[in-house]
């Protein structure tokens, strides 16, 4: 696949770009920041962007699908996560690529445990409500869009394998934790898969043997 990556300098965005390539994609690294993109690569394209621009985000032409990974920077009130993919969505509609997954929280709908989920919601609560913000344009849009809900993400080694549920739902099994790379590794399986258009998956972390 050529896939335009949006947030290829992050934490997460870095290595799914890596990933990516490593899996044989061609990969368009879209960031405000080109500096500090270190993978060089023959099938890796470093472009230059604000996701707060349509324009910028024009570049999605030609691209098999999109695969977007932006955040809330801080705990103030923000709308970024929402505007950047509004964005995206007008630019991939513009230039008819139509498949997107995108990065959200799985605390958004967590029920348990119900004292830890509280205080999360609480403390997060302006970025959180930029990433239901962020949901409700994609699922308000035509395109085939995915949303892969993240647990707790940490910066360990990849474990290789996650636990998925359907959007929505608790987990049953794996650990209370998922990493980085392997939240990569599952946004690249989303992408791929055929059978997941217009869905929300919740994701952690299988438990280490």
């Amino acid at each position: 696949m050529r896939l335009f990556i949006v947030g290829a300098t992050g934490r997460t965005g870095s290595l799914v770009v890596q990933q990516a390539l490593g899996r044989g994609h061609a990969v368009t690294a879209f960031t405000r920041r080109p500096e500090a993109v270190a993978t060089r690569h023959p099938q890796l394209e470093v472009v230059p962007g604000d996701g707060l621009s349509v324009d910028d985000l024009s570049r999605v032409a030609g691209h098999d699908a999109a695969i977007s990974i932006v955040a809330a920077p801080d705990l103030k009130q923000t709308s970024v996560a929402e505007q950047v993919t509004r964005n995206l969505v007008q630019a991939m509609i513009d230039n008819q690529v139509n498949r997107v997954v995108v990065t959200s929280s799985h605390a958004l709908v967590a029920t348990r445990p119900r004292l830890a989920v509280a205080f999360i919601r609480m403390l997060l609560r302006h970025s959180y409500a930029d990433a239901r913000n962020m949901e409700s344009v994609l699922q308000q849009s035509p395109l085939d869009w995915r949303i892969v809900r993240a647990n707790r993400l940490v910066d360990k080694p990849a474990v290789g394998s996650v636990v998925r549920m359907p959007g929505g739902q608790d987990f049953v099994g794996g650990a209370n934790e998922l990493t980085r790379a392997d939240l990569a590794a599952s946004l690249l399986d989303v992408v791929a898969d055929d059978e997941l258009k217009q869905r929300a998956i919740e994701v952690t972390g299988a438990r280490r043997r």
